[in-house]
């Protein structure tokens, strides 16, 4: 999916599906510019761009919405730590993706 999309439309998905930036703002405030794995601060811009990502919690691909509290500010370091641990937990409990999408996506509501 991500390659095809890459391949067809020259950018990646996270290219096209942006957070609104009002979305953003309030995870950066209420996180107070402050990385929440490391507890580094972090600067909205500088010369080489911004040294933080607004991290989904549950992740996109498994349904995690784009909702202020299920994303949290995570240096660029951390972000990248988490990005391949999430990866590691996916390959070896494949499971626990499909748990989450059905966690999150379920609409039967009782």
């Amino acid at each position: 999916m991500r390659a095809h999309h890459k391949i067809a439309h020259a950018e990646s998905i996270a290219e096209t599906r942006r957070l609104p930036q009002s979305v953003r703002e309030q995870v950066i405030e209420r996180d107070e510019q402050q990385c929440q794995r490391c507890g580094d601060q972090v600067t909205p811009t500088d010369e080489d761009g911004p040294s933080f990502e607004v991290h989904h919690i549950i992740p996109f691909s498994a349904g995690g919405p784009d909702t202020v509290d299920n994303l949290i500010v995570l240096c660029s370091d951390c972000h990248t730590t988490a990005h391949s641990r999430m990866k590691r937990i996916v390959d070896e409990c494949p499971d626990i993706l499909e748990d989450l999408q059905e966690f999150v996506c379920d609409v039967d509501h009782e």
